[in-house]
Order: structure tokens, then C-alpha cells, then sequence
């Protein structure tokens, strides 16, 4: 059976700053830091429109539109409150990585347009979706730990026809694989559901069509038992149609016209390297659902976020921007931020007001040592670093560019 593989204006002049490179805006306004003053080091202060611009693309379209997609997915601990565990991919090109490639025939042909995938897991070296074809005995190994998991991937189609039938080629192509061992399942909720499994496997696969949508589901749970397979397939689909009947299809059309940064979020955001081209891991912006689809590290704040209206959020390599209510939301959500053990207080930087700083105790890949979190009306952005004096200055520079973007 296939495994799937994965695996987020106040300004009128520019003055440079004595003893640093930067260039910083002008006059602050009543109240406010003058941004001259702060040492942003080598890192910009203006706006990112002001250093590159955004050439619309087909090939960038795509990865909008996955983005898009990415706050109408379903999180995992949605289906099941155990499944807090998660990676994610992006799918926006006709051979995407995370999808089999004994099904890959089935995708460019019928024009597959873009896509988003998930995986959710109740153990977390368990990743659901960093499984490659296969990849047999790693995914033996994995399973004798007996998570419960399912990766989703959602693709979109021109229409329902095409989607009706990729979903049909798409259980065909899977099938296949192993035709002499798999069977096929019916699913009683959803009868136009394509599912098999392999008895004696504590894994099932399904592919729904639903309208221009095509739905891909890889369910496992602890032992080979077809009936609790088939009901925590139902559960995701339960979770997850309804989700998509609120989100219109895109032509390709509209899929090329669509823009990179309509909340001018990005624009307010740190971005050392000046690159305007969008990435989900790496320049991005999305709702709650789609952030935390992408930080789930992240997800035992999720009740901060909604409760201070946190309804934007950016990436911009490793600098995050956070769209609160109003000004107090934004000042509530600051205090509420580098809470818990796995946090220590570092020291701020000099001349910022509204900041905070931590040391992280358990960096990763997406947390380095040092983060430092700034507040600027109703906004809330924070900057990481391994060194606290780096991390200091592009919390002063992530500042700058919050004042220089009104």
C-alpha cells in the first residue's frame, strides 16, 4: 500500500544610523520609538515592497493557492483529540513529492491544479507523511510502535468530472501495487468513496471525489482491525467535506492572478534576504487553521490566538508577524507568549518597550535559541537567532519595519 512522504507610512526619509549599516525611517509619531535610534544592525527596516516586488506566476499561483487551501484542512486533533503530532507539504506541482509515485500518471494528465497534504499522529517520531514508496521495512518498524494517524491530502481539479475521474485512477494506480494482496472496502457513509487495505495491515487508504476536490486519505491505527479503519477514515471526511464546500474552486486563471500578500502582512514582516517569492515553509502567510497546520508546536496556544482575533499570520524565514484584534489584543497576546518550562527569560534589547525575549531550552529546526517577540499596535512579530545579540537586533529592525509600514 502507498505510504505518504513528507514528512508554516509614518515615514518620510531614510537616515542612516550612525555606527551600522541599516537604513531606518524617519520621525517616530507621538509616542512611539524613534526607530533611528535602535541598533537594527545589517538588517533592513522598510517595507518589503520598497526591495523586491511580486511578478505573478503561474508556478507561484500554484503555491498560493496551496496556501489558500492550507485554512480550509482539517487538524488532526480535529478527528481525534490525541492527534496533535503533524508535518505538512505542499502540492503544487503535477509530481508532487508527498504522492506515490505509482499514482503520479493519474494527477497531470487530469490537470491537477494544486494541492495541500497533512499528517496527524498521536506519537510524535511517528511522521506520518516522511514515509517514501516503498520504504517497506522502515514502515514495519514504525508501525510496531502502533500509532493512530492519517495523512490527508486534498487536490484540486478543473471541474467535478476530471475530479471524479483522477480519484477513480487514483485507487486503480494504488491498488495495483499489490492487486494479489489488497481488498477492496466499502465505506458506508460514503459510497462513492474508493478505499482498500491489506488484511493483516494496520493501514487503509481512500480517495473521494467532492465536487472539483479530490480528497486522499491514509488512515493507521494500533492493530489491523478494517472496522475501526473505516471509521476513522469516515471521521476525517466528516471533519474535513464540509470544510470544502465553504472554499470556491479556482480556475487557472484566478490561480495566476492570485496575490501574494493581500493583507499586507508579509509587507510588515523582517526579511533579511529581500525575496518576495512565496514558499509555504519558508515566505508565507495564512489564517489560524493554515498556521498552525504548519506550527503545531504551537497548538496548546491555539485558545490565545482566538482569544486576542488572531487572524493573519506570516512567515518570513525565520521571522513570524501576528494580525490581534486591536492594540490591547496585541499587548495580551505579548504577555502571553514564552510561557511554560520550555522557556527561560533572556535579556531584552535596549530602547524597545513592547518586547520580550526568551531562551528557547529545546531548540529544533524551527526554533533556534534565542527568540524575541516586539508589539506594534495591533500587531505581534517575533525574530529567532542562535546568538541573543543577533536576536536583538532584528527585533529592532522587525520593529522598524512595522513602523515604517503604516
Amino acid at each position: 500500500m502507498r505510504k505518504l512522504k513528507t514528512t508554516i507610512a509614518v515615514v518620510t526619509s531614510v537616515i542612516a544610523m550612525t555606527g551600522c549599516s541599516s537604513q531606518v525611517g524617519g520621525s517616530a509619531a507621538p509616542a512611539e520609538i524613534d526607530v533611528r535610534q535602535l541598533d537594527t544592525g545589517k538588517y533592513p527596516t522598510r517595507p518589503l515592497s520598497e526591495y523586491s516586488e511580486f511578478n505573478p506566476s503561474f508556478t507561484f499561483g500554484r503555491r498560493l493557492a496551496a496556501m489558500r487551501l492550507a485554512d480550509s484542512l482539517v487538524l488532526g486533533q480535529e478527528v481525534d483529540p490525541k492527534l496533535t503530532f503533524g508535518s505538512f507539504e505542499s502540492i503544487d506541482s503535477g509530481t508532487p513529492g508527498v504522492m506515490s509515485k505509482a499514482v503520479v500518471p493519474a494527477l497531470e494528465p487530469n490537470n491537477m491544479l494544486y494541492g495541500f497534504a497533512t499528517g496527524n499522529s498521536d506519537i510524535k517520531e511517528f511522521a506520518v507523511m516522511s514515509l517514501a514508496p516503498g520504504d517497506e521495512s522502515l514502515a514495519d518498524y514504525l508501525r510496531n510502535r502502533k500509532p493512530t494517524y492519517f495523512g490527508l491530502s486534498v487536490m484540486q481539479f478543473p471541474d467535478a468530472t476530471t475530479a471524479e475521474r483522477a480519484a477513480t485512477e487514483i485507487e486503480r494506480l494504488d491498488f495495483d501495487v499489490a492487486a494479489d494482496l489488497n481488498i477492496r472496502v466499502p465505506l458506508g457513509k460514503y459510497p462513492g468513496a474508493h478505499s482498500h487495505w491489506r488484511p493483516g495491515v494496520a493501514s487503509m487508504v481512500s480517495t473521494l471525489s467532492h465536487g472539483s476536490y479530490v480528497v486522499n486519505v491514509q488512515a493507521g491505527v494500533a492493530e489491523a482491525e478494517a472496522d475501526k479503519l473505516t471509521d476513522l477514515i469516515q471521521r476525517v471526511f466528516d471533519a474535513q467535506l464540509p470544510r470544502l464546500d465553504k472554499l470556491k474552486p479556482l480556475s487557472p486563471v484566478e490561480v495566476v492572478k492570485l496575490t501574494s500578500d493581500p493583507e499586507r502582512i508579509l509587507e510588515r514582516t523582517l526579511n533579511p534576504q529581500k525575496l518576495s517569492s512565496p514558499d509555504a515553509r519558508l515566505f508565507a502567510s495564512y489564517g489560524l487553521q493554515g498556521f498552525l497546520q504548519t506550527r503545531r508546536d504551537l497548538l496548546q496556544i491555539q485558545g490565545l490566538y482566538k482569544k486576542v482575533g488572531a487572524d493573519q499570520f506570516g512567515r518570513s524565514w525565520d521571522s513570524y508577524i501576528i494580525r490581534t484584534r486591536d492594540t490591547d489584543a496585541a499587548q495580551t497576546l505579548l504577555d502571553g507568549m514564552f510561557v511554560g518550562d520550555a522557556y527561560k527569560p533572556a535579556e531584552a534589547p535596549e530602547k524597545l518597550t513592547s518586547v520580550k525575549c526568551t531562551e528557547n531550552k529545546d531548540p529544533m529546526d524551527e526554533v533556534k535559541r534565542f527568540s524575541c517577540a516586539v508589539q506594534y499596535r495591533r500587531y505581534v512579530a517575533y525574530v529567532q537567532s542562535q546568538q541573543l545579540p543577533d536576536a536583538h537586533q532584528r527585533a529592532a529592525a522587525q520593529y522598524a519595519v512595522l513602523a515604517n509600514s503604516q
